[in-house]
């Protein structure tokens, strides 16, 4: 008797707790400190923590109070579903108003957006139920902003405007993205050739959807694991991004612009006119034709076939152009005559080296000053992109560029250095003399210099420095014999060879308290940060800086 009386008390005294009696309203209340990942409360089937979870809630969800079941949970419906949650993180709403003010906003939990890119739909059915047949309470935009409430496995409960009418219901999970700086992320390996795995599940067991690309850019979404696992959607695929690899997803914000990330997509080409899928394997799923040699660009590879998006609205686009699977025999790599982007020579003060090959020790062209942008004709597979520069082709590395493709990629500050015509001159396509010849410039007429390349300097004559990243129109760029230039020595001394056999680095510019922190050895080819009349700082190929007479260099 004793017992069950205290059973009851302690039933009173959990109801006094709540503040509310049964049948009325309760806000949940996480009271969470991470922003980025906040915390969701329980829903679960039996009234203790072994019971199993219906939903996860955000702060702010209001559920409709059933009555306090024991001393640690209250029975409650929320969305149709019925279930039990943890008393602790329930309150009323005068609570709510006292702990964060009557103008806090509570109640309108986790901002969200509706985003369809890549789903193969127009718009998004707000349904009463978690059923594909349920009851539509209303159709929603992509774009659209909503709150959302909770997670329901593969739904979400939301609250959206349904002509101006807020509107409580479910859609599928994977049709809602993050928002503001937490919404677009890249994956940015250490290599060119890095990939993400994206699984079924966010558990030891899931199993491989298909492998990302480096390059690849990816929505944030929302799922059970959050914070430990990533859950990101590429096109129209969702899946799980293992925690050890999170590490690879670079986010894309105001300050940090895709420009930023140096690798994209390799850029392949139909071989003939194919079928692009939205389902891999499944014949009954074609999506649209793709004509022959249409370039697309290779965002993950899942066993003999490639997921692609068609190439619209830029290199390394995410919310536009059409996604799907399409075969890897059909496909060979692009064969790029005009420019798909700009490249900015962005490596501090250190001229960017041109190669002939992609590869490290291949032969140098010639060298980019810091600032220079050139036009980009192809994103390999390798730590290199291509660069055309007139007719001549050759090969920069992704980690001392800063890659441009769109107006709203904001470039360095980095500007190079002027230089005037000392005669009238013609700028060449190639640095050659029985190159075609291209636009004439007169005496005393101002050029940007962009690169040196032997006896020649690649310049550009414009109003400004920089290209035009939105169209392939023809730049106003060409080679003039460094003899026709008065140029600062700084911008055409950008490489240098070491006459000497082991010359002293120095750490300063001076024999007396200049120590030494190297050799460098005959023949060896250095990039010149600063040229100078007595010493000049130069950078060698293992990265060091460092100061070394003038009279023991032979500039190219």
């Amino acid at each position: 008797m004793k017992k069950a009386i205290t059973i009851i008390l302690a039933l009173v005294m959990l109801l006094i707790m709540t503040g509310c009696a049964a049948g009325e309203s309760l806000f949940v209340d996480n009271r969470e400190t991470d922003k980025v990942f906040p915390e969701r409360l329980n829903l679960r089937a039996e009234p203790a923590k072994a019971g199993g979870i219906i939903g996860l809630y955000y702060t702010g969800a209001e559920v409709e109070n059933l009555g306090v079941q024991n001393e640690e949970y209250t029975k409650v419906r929320i969305g149709g579903m019925t279930g039990y949650m943890a008393s602790e993180y329930l309150i009323t709403r005068e609570e709510a108003e006292r702990r964060y003010g009557a103008d806090s906003g509570f109640g309108r939990c986790r901002g969200a957006q509706v985003d369809l890119t890549g789903m193969w739909m127009a718009e998004l059915p707000l349904l009463n139920d978690t059923d594909p047949q349920a009851e539509i309470l209303g159709m929603l935009q992509s774009g659209a902003p909503v709150e959302l409430v909770g997670v329901l496995d593969e739904w979400a409960y939301i609250a959206a405007q349904v002509e101006e009418v807020r509107t409580l219901g479910y859609v599928p999970l994977n049709c809602l993205t993050d928002v503001g700086d937490l919404k677009v992320c890249v994956i940015e390996g250490d290599k060119a050739d890095s990939r993400i795995i994206l699984y079924d599940a966010p558990n030891n067991k899931a199993k491989e959807i298909m492998s990302l690309k480096n390059g690849t850019v990816c929505f944030n979404l929302f799922g059970r694991k959050e914070g430990e696992w990533r859950r990101v959607r590429v096109g129209g695929v969702s899946g799980w991004i293992k925690y050890t690899q999170t590490s690879g997803l670079f986010a894309l914000t105001d300050l940090h612009p895709r420009s930023a990330v140096p690798y994209y997509p390799l850029l392949m080409q139909t071989k003939s006119d194919i079928l692009l899928y939205s389902e891999r394997d499944n014949p009954a799923c074609a999506y649209m034709t793709l004509g022959r040699d249409m370039k697309v660009e290779l965002l993950a590879e899942c066993g003999d076939y490639a997921y692609v998006r068609t190439l619209e609205g830029g290199a390394g686009a995410y919310d536009c152009g059409d996604f799907g699977y399409v075969k890897i025999s059909d496909l060979s790599l692009a064969l790029v005559g005009e420019s798909i982007g700009v490249a900015l020579a962005d490596n501090d003060d250190v001229p960017v080296v041109m190669l002939k090959e992609p590869q490290k020790d291949a032969e140098m062209i010639g060298a980019l000053c810091p600032g220079a942008q050139v036009r980009i004709i192809e994103y390999t597979q390798t730590d290199y992109v291509q660069v055309a520069l007139g007719t001549l082709r050759g090969y920069i590395p992704k980690d001392e560029i800063q890659i441009l493709s769109g107006q709203d990629d904001n470039p360095s500050g980095r500007i190079p250095q002027r230089a005037a015509l000392l005669a009238d001159a013609v700028m060449k396509n190639n640095p050659s003399d029985r190159t075609r010849d291209g636009q004439v410039i007169s005496e005393g007429e101002k050029v940007y210099m962009l690169g040196s390349f032997g006896e020649w300097a690649f310049v550009q004559h414009a109003s400004s420095a920089g290209l035009d990243v939105s169209t392939d129109a023809q730049d106003r760029t060409g080679f003039i014999r460094k003899t026709e230039l008065n140029a600062p020595a700084g911008a055409t001394h950008l490489t240098a060879f070491v006459n000497t056999d082991k010359v002293n680095l120095r750490s300063r510019a001076s024999s007396m308290d200049g120590g030494i922190i190297g050799k460098a050895r005959t023949g060896e080819c250095l990039r010149v940060a600063e040229y100078g009349k007595d010493w000049s700082c130069v950078v060698t190929p293992k990265g060091t800086r460092g100061y070394i007479m003038t009279k023991y260099l032979d500039f190219e």
